[in-house]
């Protein structure tokens, strides 16, 4: 079964994502998804808003030094802010996105708390039960 991957990224890298200019999003920890899995892309502040979905193309793990030297062009991050973030890192993931979808209208964090009133985003990403995500679309929708 597919999994929903609500994951937090700020603006200035969701605008380079939904441009093509970075196809890969980095993280320290491996999110459990596979190839084909829908990730759900919430930009953090000041936007406060679910903006775009993308389908995860694969999952790469690999040293900081290594992912750097063969996705340098992908990741749409300077070499400082690379090396900053993974600093005490022995692992870099990064999840290559293909299928980026800007929506049309974004939902706004202040929208989904009226659904989900204990509702917070993600420090980093959390999954999401697609089920009852779609019973929430269709009571709000109603």
């Amino acid at each position: 079964m597919s999994k929903l991957l609500l994951i937090s990224i700020k603006e200035k890298y969701v605008s380079k994502i939904i441009s093509g200019k970075k196809t890969i999003e980095l993280r320290k920890a491996q999110p459990k998804v596979k190839a084909g899995d829908t990730v759900i892309i919430y930009t953090t502040q000041p936007k406060k808003a679910v903006t775009a979905v993308a389908t995860v193309k694969q999952i790469i793990k690999l040293s900081p030094e290594k992912m750097w030297a063969s996705h340098k062009n992908a990741l749409g991050i300077v070499k400082e802010e690379y090396d900053d973030y993974y600093k005490n890192s022995s692992v870099a993931v990064g999840i290559e996105l293909c299928d980026v979808i800007r929506l049309d209208a974004e939902i706004l964090l202040s929208a989904i708390k009226i659904i989900h009133p204990r509702f917070t985003p993600p420090q980093t990403f959390k999954y999401l039960d697609k089920f009852q995500t779609l019973r929430d679309y269709k009571n709000l929708s109603n």
